[in-house]
């Protein structure tokens, strides 16, 4: 039985032509279960079954809640955080966890914005930012850490460039527009393909049903 009954197990893309071709449409990502250490996908999901189970899965909010529980030790919450908590790589497919061992690109980036003042600021941010018109994000939910934004980009991919160049052009395009516009300090460790996004759960998470 699947643990995870919001995202999509990998036979589900490859089952029915017809069905295959309409989830293409979607921006897909590989999903992890914990800890970090295990680079092998569990499944691949889309955007939209993600933020159901960012907003709605039970197993999540319980984990995400014994996580916080660490709070008050930087230690203790990024190890419990790395051990408890899924991922996906928001990038696209992989076969592994690795740079060299994409299979399909999502044409999504994830921005990371730590270190704000207060649960409601980062609520709020969460919100400011979903509405960007440049940004466009699909995806906007607050982090693990309950102080930070994370936001899931669309970038278009240069047929004149690799995909590499594309997400890297499009990632500090970005950065630069955030501290421009916002005066934010963006986590700039997610500059490689194959980074991971640790998921928490946000009952307010926003989703643009439009890019689907």
């Amino acid at each position: 039985m699947n643990r995870f009954p919001y995202v999509i197990p990998y036979p589900y893309i490859c089952a029915d032509k017809s069905k295959s071709i309409s989830f293409m449409k979607e921006y897909i990502m590989s999903f992890f279960n914990a800890p970090v250490t295990n680079k092998i996908p569990t499944c691949i999901c889309s955007v939209a079954g993600l933020h159901t189970y960012i907003s709605t899965n039970p197993q999540l909010e319980e984990l995400t809640r014994k996580v916080r529980a660490g709070l008050g030790d930087k230690q203790v919450f990024r190890k419990n955080k790395q051990t408890l908590l899924p991922y996906v790589t928001p990038a696209g497919i992989f076969s592994y966890c690795k740079e060299q061992c994409m299979q399909v690109p999502s044409g999504l980036f994830v921005i990371d914005i730590d270190e704000l003042a207060s649960t409601e600021e980062a609520a709020m941010w969460r919100d400011r930012l979903f509405a960007d018109e440049v940004l466009h994000p699909v995806l906007s939910f607050v982090s693990p850490g309950n102080q930070g934004v994370k936001l899931f980009i669309p970038y278009r991919i240069n047929p004149f460039l690799s995909v590499e160049e594309s997400f890297d052009n499009a990632l500090h395009t970005a950065w630069e527009y955030l501290e421009w516009k916002y005066e934010l300090k963006v986590d700039r460790a997610n500059a490689d393909l194959s980074r991971a996004c640790f998921l928490s759960h946000d009952g307010e998470a926003k989703i643009n049903n439009y890019k689907y």
